[in-house]
């Protein structure tokens, strides 16, 4: 097993486009697969459910998230992210967000002004941002 530098790991995060989100409330974790995208300094993810992940970080805005790579037992990159998540609710943030988020994933041109409106009347859960505390990388050595 190998290191990954910080440029690395950001490399790595720069290329997928589903991790796993992890989140903790009151002992008990919770871990979801999730599509997100990437600034510089965080993580974008949108979630389309208002339940329990939405009850989770409302508890405890602490979060890991978890991006791996496997081709095979020897083949394989992991990121984890560690870091301090919270909802997007400024609107201009928001619609910004959620252009980034059509852009990077590739959703349908112009469907985040449709998006924001629903999340902006509570239909749908909300865009969550996780600001990136810490960034470690291990890939396989072989």
């Amino acid at each position: 097993m190998q290191e990954l530098s910080k440029d690395e790991a950001m490399a790595f995060i720069k290329t997928k486009k589903y991790g796993n989100l992890a989140l903790c409330n009151k002992n008990q974790p919770y871990s979801i697969p999730i599509v997100y995208t990437h600034t510089n300094t965080a993580l974008l993810l949108y979630q389309r459910s208002r339940g329990r992940t939405l009850e989770y970080l409302e508890a405890n805005q602490r979060a890991c998230f978890e991006i791996h790579d496997i081709k095979g037992f020897l083949d394989w990159t992991s990121v984890i992210i560690e870091g301090w998540i919270s909802r997007v609710t400024d609107p201009a943030e928001l619609r910004e967000s959620l252009r980034t988020i059509e852009k990077n994933i590739n959703l349908i041109d112009g469907s985040y002004e449709e998006t924001a409106r629903a999340i902006a009347s509570g239909r749908v859960g909300g865009v969550y941002k996780i600001l990136m505390e810490k960034v470690s990388g291990v890939q396989s050595s072989e």
